[in-house]
């Protein structure tokens, strides 16, 4: 492709001698750079990516595309963006690279603070079932023309994400259903995607560390609806506070006014069920995740099908064998008498959610083994610590993701909000604090492990070493006696 066909949509302007250059590919990582390339320098939150450029040209790219004037480089192949953001330029010419892949896909846009995983899966289940071949893309992995690839982050860079989309396209997936994060929709990730439905599960604290306010964190969530296609259709979840009213939506929960409504929930050990009331039907769903959290996600994504064609009919019946996503109260059954669920809880709200529906369940006590992350929102600790002692019996305050704070001071924040009358059991070492609540555990105990859900790693300082909640559970469950099958 040449360099002005590339830039096609900016305001960039090209001398003669560059604007017929031909463009091999795009990297914003200079060590990514190949012959041929365009390097844009992107100004990131760690490193800047204009103090790379001389490394970018001397692998060979073609030009480098940089936000403002770099003083220690005079290479005529370096190009100012007089917009002064090139994140918003990479998402564009990402999509013109790979031809706006999401114009041959339906496409299908899901943003909340909790949910939006569940959500998703549960919808490309769906669609999988209907006869539709499915990407997705999302926290615990993407999924590109039936090829898995591993994720980092919830939603990739845009040059990642209209990659991925091509690679669907070109593989013969018809659909891509996609995890939208605030960071995503903030920094320019998805600005040139366009969607077919979008999608707000809910909004409760979180990512306090990278949006100052929590109107700006809903703000900024609000910006996905602005990516529908011209004949799209938005869908928001009104069933826990603080949603948005976006005219012309689709709404579900369990108000009289909703367009999709949901009564008559039952919750047990062994999954939910509950009525969903469409514009023209009912039906009686049964899926086989329990908690109440499952049924208001198994509800978007069945609308979300029906907005998408398929027969309500059919997506009430795919959702009942949907067979849960890895870390979302995910059992780990060695045939013991109590219920040990690993869950990515790892806000207030998400944390909330998770115990009281261990409450309704349980036949004995709730026990939760938790902690918080390091290098996060630090103002959600001492919540989630009042939350913890509030419902659940037992508490095991330990170690998350500590990153690079101490994770002694993390649980410290912690244990501020959990009063004096309750007496908290903390044990630092994650392993140890899962395999001491697992000992704890008698006959008709929830035991909920919170916080790393599908993760297989804990990052201590700047090292990712492997950690599996549900290895650990299995461990602990084994030394106990009981035998696991894999």
């Amino acid at each position: 492709m040449k360099l002005k066909h590339l830039l096609k949509g900016t305001q960039i302007q090209l001398s003669p001698g560059l604007s017929d250059r031909e463009i091999r590919g795009i990297a914003y990582d200079s060590r990514k750079v190949m012959p041929g390339f365009v390097f844009v320098a992107i100004k990131g939150f760690s490193s800047d990516g204009h103090d790379f450029v001389e490394r970018a040209l001397a692998a060979g790219a073609s030009v480098a595309i940089t936000e403002h004037p770099v003083s220690d480089t005079t290479s005529s192949s370096v190009v100012v963006n007089g917009s002064g953001n090139n994140r918003s330029l990479l998402a564009l010419i990402s999509a013109n690279f790979y031809h706006n892949p999401w114009n041959e896909l339906t496409t299908v846009g899901i943003t909340g603070t909790n949910g939006k995983t569940s959500t998703a899966h549960i919808l490309r289940w769906i669609m999988e079932n209907c006869g539709i071949q499915t990407g997705i893309m999302g926290t615990v992995g993407h999924v590109a023309g039936g090829k898995s690839i591993p994720a980092s982050v919830t939603t990739p860079d845009s040059l990642e994400v209209a990659a991925y989309m091509r690679e669907m396209a070109t593989q013969g997936d018809k659909a891509c259903v996609m995890e939208v994060s605030s960071h995503a929709l903030a920094l320019d990730r998805v600005s040139s995607v366009r969607f077919d439905v979008t999608l707000f599960t809910n909004i409760s604290q979180d990512h306090l560390d990278f949006h100052p306010t929590m109107q700006d964190y809903l703000d900024t969530k609000k910006k996905l609806f602005s990516l529908n296609k011209n004949t799209s259709v938005t869908i928001v979840g009104t069933y826990a506070p603080h949603w948005p009213d976006v005219p012309g939506a689709i709404t579900f929960g369990e108000r009289q006014e909703d367009t999709w409504r949901i009564a008559q929930i039952e919750v047990r050990l062994s999954g939910s069920s509950f009525t969903l009331l469409t514009p023209k039907d009912e039906f009686r769903v049964t899926i086989k995740a329990p908690g109440r959290f499952n049924v208001y996600n198994a509800a978007g994504a069945i609308a979300a099908a029906v907005q998408l064609g398929i027969p309500a009919r059919d997506a009430v019946q795919a959702a009942g064998s949907f067979p849960g996503v890895p870390g979302r109260m995910e059992r780990v059954n060695c045939g013991q008498e109590f219920l040990v669920a690993v869950d990515y809880a790892h806000t207030p709200d998400a944390l909330e959610r998770v115990l009281k529906q261990g409450s309704v369940i349980a036949e004995n006590r709730v026990i939760v083994v938790f902690g918080c992350g390091g290098d996060r929102d630090s103002t959600k600790r001492p919540i989630m610590g009042r939350i913890a002692a509030e419902i659940a019996d037992t508490v095991f305050v330990t170690s998350d993701n500590p990153r690079t704070e101490d994770p002694h001071s993390i649980i410290q924040e912690i244990l501020t909000g959990i009063s004096s009358e309750f007496s908290p059991i903390v044990e630092e070492n994650r392993a140890e604090a899962i395999k001491m609540a697992v000992q704890t555990a008698s006959a008709g105990d929830v035991l909920i492990i919170a916080g790393k859900g599908h993760e297989d790693y804990q990052i201590l300082g700047t090292e990712k070493i492997h950690f599996d909640d549900r290895e650990q559970a299995r461990n602990a469950l084994t030394g106990r006696g009981y035998r696991c099958a894999l």
